[in-house]
């Protein structure tokens, strides 16, 4: 039903205005004001779907009343049918978002016309609305989704640059870069923890919701899932401003969230908050950033991974943590020429840095060797060179160029390892899966039973052995049973059904299909034209 208000201080012309459309339309509410004042409260108290409203009426005239109307309810479909046909009002009309300006006198087929037209706009805006709230709805649902997971794609040491890509398209970043606070829950008179742990785990989880509602209420960020008493925030943050300005807003930021949360929590928080970076896929290194800072914090508050005073100023602003991350990435995953280029540019920091302490570039860089050595350990245990010889071998080294060149054939010599050990594993089991389709063909075996066999899921041995043979498993398997199939068709002593049933297919018909798919030729042409020869 829709709800049509005439607004005019002539009560024929409400009289005939209301005749038309009774006799037009069987589900409309009719209501009338006779002047603009009127038609204001009116609408407040009928909330019409359509107004038709004249402009020259006692008191407030039809243009004030609109403009008065239009601050509330802006959806109202608004017809003006006035005798005057001066410009400026129309304009202002116009200027109202009026849809329809009509001259008296009007005739009926105008008025069904108009009318009609405004039903089926507000049909269309009532599709549009619902549309958009069910929208909204499913935005709610899965926002926090999306958010954990840009969070957890961030913060782990895994390359995902294409995913972090695509959460910040969907999520509608456009900074490049920004910063991480660390929210933590803790003990209010100690500010730590103790052995409660798990306690205050179970509270960060009980309060994320209002954590996250205060948040979102002071700043455009994206928070990742409790984790412990802890809740990782990432603020998107562009570069333009300078580090000190930047380093303050952040500050001020975090005392704010402080302020709102006490207002609402009855315990103790801290935060911590790391550098700007600026690309997201340095944040893992803003992220430990402030969780140095909430170690070095002490009682609740808020501090800043620079301010920091235990360490130089010059040290926390410059290491390229986030390279060390990138070298781990670029080495797990076998690219020699980027893990080198990471592994360089931290060794040259170091020696610019420390130039003078040898030792404590090589304790660095010792910890940098484990680490990456560590991976190849991951895919061969107990392969490689041990903890005891690196110590020895680097601590044998003086010279900083030979320390350096030792470091880069250690990457090199890693990344040789996982290579060849990914290779040798990918080939071994190709080389089972084909050594099993000789032996089984002859039976209906598929793409599981070989996987089963060899102990790998169904996916993965179909992506290998497409890339190690070049033809997906059914192909393969097929290629195998027709070159039987020709040998025996070659000799004399089977029929083409045995020939077929021999080679595991158990329809004639089928068989027969896909030797001429083949071969260009059936099973009986191909067995008399090697007879005539």
């Amino acid at each position: 039903m829709f709800k049509i208000m005439i607004a005019d201080d002539e009560k024929v012309a409400i009289d005939s205005l209301k005749f038309i459309i009774e006799k037009s339309f069987d589900d409309v509410e009719l209501t009338a004001a006779r002047s603009g004042r009127e038609a204001i409260e009116l609408v407040e108290a009928h909330l019409p779907d359509i107004l038709f409203m004249d402009i020259r009426m006692p008191g407030i005239n039809g243009i004030e009343a609109i403009r008065e109307i239009r601050k509330r309810h802006k959806q109202i479909a608004i017809i003006v049918l006035t005798a005057f046909d001066q410009f400026e009002f129309a304009k202002e009309a116009v200027n109202l978002g009026v849809m329809e300006y009509l001259l008296k006198p009007v005739n009926r087929v105008k008025v069904v016309e108009v009318i009609n037209k405004a039903m089926d706009q507000i049909r269309v805006d009532k599709e549009k609305w619902q549309i958009e709230l069910e929208m909204k709805e499913k935005l709610e649902f899965i926002g926090p989704i999306l958010e954990s997971g840009f969070v957890y794609s961030i913060l782990s040491y895994d390359d995902n640059t294409n995913e972090i890509a695509n959460y910040k398209r969907i999520l509608e970043i456009e900074e490049d870069g920004g910063y991480l606070l660390t929210v933590e829950f803790v003990d209010e008179e100690t500010g730590g923890y103790g052995d409660n742990k798990i306690g205050y785990n179970v509270q960060s989880q009980q309060f994320y919701p209002i954590v996250t509602e205060t948040l979102k209420g002071l700043c455009r960020c994206v928070i990742g899932p409790a984790i412990l008493n802890r809740i990782p925030v990432i603020v998107p943050s562009g570069s333009e401003e300078d580090e000190y300005s930047g380093r303050q807003e952040a500050i001020a930021l975090a005392e704010n969230v402080i302020h709102k949360l006490l207002e609402r929590l009855n315990c103790g928080l801290k935060i911590g908050i790391g550098k700007r970076y600026r690309r997201f896929d340095m944040l893992a290194a803003s992220y430990e950033e402030s969780l140095k800072a909430l170690r070095y914090l002490q009682g609740t508050g808020v501090m800043h991974y620079m301010d920091i005073t235990a360490r130089t100023a010059a040290v926390d602003t410059e290491y390229p943590e986030y390279k060390e991350k990138l070298l781990l990435q670029k080495v797990a995953v076998g690219d020699e020429a980027e893990s080198v280029k990471a592994f360089l540019c931290i060794f040259d920091w170091l020696v610019r840095e420390y130039s003078d302490q040898p030792l404590r570039i090589k304790n660095k860089l010792l910890e940098i060797v484990f680490l990456v050595s560590h991976l190849s350990w991951e895919y061969e245990p107990g392969g490689g060179s041990g903890g005891v010889d690196l110590l020895e071998d680097m601590l044998s080294i003086s010279d900083l160029g030979e320390l350096r060149i030792w470091c880069r054939k250690r990457v090199e010599s890693v990344i040789a390892q996982i290579n060849s050990y990914r290779d040798y594993k990918a080939g071994g089991l190709t080389k089972r899966a084909k050594e099993y389709i000789k032996s089984n063909y002859s039976k209906s075996i598929t793409l599981e039973d070989v996987a089963r066999e060899i102990n790998v899921s169904p996916q993965y041995l179909s992506k290998l052995f497409k890339e190690e043979t070049g033809e997906n498993f059914i192909d393969y398997l097929t290629s195998i049973r027709i070159r039987i199939a020709k040998s025996l068709l070659e000799g004399d002593d089977l029929s083409i059904k045995e020939i077929c049933y021999s080679i595991g297919y158990s329809d004639p018909n089928y068989f027969s299909r896909i030797f001429k798919k083949i071969v260009g030729a059936t099973p009986t042409e191909y067995k008399e034209g090697h007879m005539g020869n």
